[in-house]
Formats: C-alpha cells, sequence, structure tokens
C-alpha cells in the first residue's frame, strides 16, 4: 500500500466535488494507523458549512477540539477586517 500520508490533501475532496457534481464533499478516511477527515466546498460558504460538518463528525469520534475555519474563510474575514478598518479610518 505504500507509505501512510500524514493527512490527506484538499485536492482528494476537491476531484470528489469535481467528479461527482457535489457542492461540499466531507471525506472521513482509515489507512490502517490513522483516521483522516479533510473537508471541501466551491464556495467560501461552502467551504465553511463542509468544515462544520468534518468538525461534527470528529467531535463525535472523540478528536480534540478543533474548529479552525477553512483558509478561504480565513482570507476573507481578513480581507473584510482591512476594509472595514480603511472604511473607519476615512470616517
Amino acid at each position: 500500500m505504500g507509505d501512510v500520508p500524514r493527512y490527506l490533501p484538499i485536492a482528494a475532496a476537491k476531484s470528489v466535488s469535481e467528479k461527482y457534481g457535489c457542492r461540499q464533499v466531507i471525506l472521513l478516511a482509515w489507512d490502517g494507523e490513522r483516521t483522516h477527515v479533510v473537508t471541501y466546498g466551491e464556495t467560501p460558504d461552502d467551504c465553511e458549512r463542509a468544515a462544520l460538518g468534518g468538525n461534527m463528525l470528529k467531535k463525535k469520534w472523540g478528536w480534540p477540539e478543533c474548529n479552525d475555519q477553512p483558509s478561504r474563510v480565513r482570507k476573507l474575514e481578513a480581507e473584510n477586517a482591512e476594509l472595514r478598518a480603511r472604511l473607519e479610518s476615512h470616517s
């Protein structure tokens, strides 16, 4: 089977999304040593919802608390905060 991966890439979930026309994908896999959860969403909103679903699975399986947001959502939130600050400084 080869080397056991440290994590599954988001590209794997994206591939499922593209191949089967799913807007949100949550992959739960076991490689014989560890369980993996990877999520993907077409839009930032889909990303966030898929991540919430993935976190629910992790909680159900007793994983440590994890409420990390997808990188696209974090990037948009940072951009929004920067724009708000710019608007406030011009008021």
